[in-house]
């Protein structure tokens, strides 16, 4: 369903985005809320980076927290304050590549952040992960999940309209071979330029767990999936973790999400 603002500054609201704004709220309460080991949120702060609709926020706020969302899509955060217009959510639009554009809208610190299926795509992501950092409370936490560089659809090429675009593995051709079969298959010129940029600026599981440590985070849990949580959400699949988990190469190609619960040391 389709929803308008009636005003000067109409908007229209997406099917898709409407079902992401459920899968938001759904991940919350069936899955996140249990991950980040809390029993009560009431009068937590907490932070989504790339909140896009801020479904996930309103779950939060309902549990009592202080919501804070960054959101740097036009469209993602014009549904943001469309569809939490009567909430106490605090949406900015803003990059967290640059504190010059949120330092003066928050004046806090959190006790949890969020930035959920978002780090795959900032290629400045050691400085977005400082200012993460720098955001937190002693002893805050981020949740952080993303589909490693490796894995089936690390490329997002599940987004191409046409079937032939959808194969798994598909983004791990070398770049020239990538260009022309997308052509072939009559994929929008924009639309390879995404998947290009998205190519870019995919990481390993390894490559993380080495960024974050540099920068000063503990890992406190981390979970590899080969049927992530979303997925019971988006296809009514059951939660399955990476068999082959243990293994070093099999940890990243039969991976579709990895999460990582972070914590900024208390010193």
């Amino acid at each position: 369903m389709n929803i308008e603002r009636s005003d000067k500054t109409s908007h229209v609201i997406s099917d898709r985005c409407m079902r992401c704004y459920g899968e938001q709220q759904w991940y919350g309460k069936n899955f996140l809320l249990s991950y980040l080991g809390e029993k009560s949120l009431n009068g937590k702060k907490i932070l989504e980076i790339g909140c896009a609709e801020a479904g996930l926020l309103k779950f939060f706020t309902s549990e009592g927290a202080t919501c804070y969302g960054v959101e740097l899509s036009d469209i993602r955060f014009r549904n943001a304050i469309l569809l939490n217009k009567d909430s106490p959510i605090k949406v900015l639009q803003a990059n967290i590549c640059k504190p010059e554009s949120y330092e003066n809208k928050i004046d806090i610190k959190f006790d949890f952040i969020v930035i959920r299926d978002v780090i795959e795509h900032i290629s400045d992501r050691e400085s977005a992960l400082e200012n993460i950092f720098d955001l937190l409370k002693p002893e805050g936490k981020v949740f952080m999940s993303y589909p490693p560089k490796y894995c089936a659809y690390a490329g997002h090429q599940q987004t191409i309209p046409t079937l032939l675009g959808k194969l798994p593995y598909l983004h791990l051709l070398p770049d020239f071979l990538y260009i022309q079969y997308l052509r072939l298959i009559k994929c929008p010129e924009k639309k390879i330029q995404y998947l290009l940029d998205t190519k870019k600026t995919r990481i390993s599981i390894n490559e993380m767990r080495k960024n974050v440590i540099s920068i000063g985070y503990k890992i406190i849990k981390e979970s590899n999936w080969l049927i992530r949580p979303a997925y019971s959400y988006r296809f009514g699949l059951p939660k399955i973790k990476n068999p082959f988990r243990w293994v070093p190469i099999f940890e990243e190609v039969f991976c579709n999400g990895i999460l990582f619960l972070l914590q900024r040391p208390n010193k």
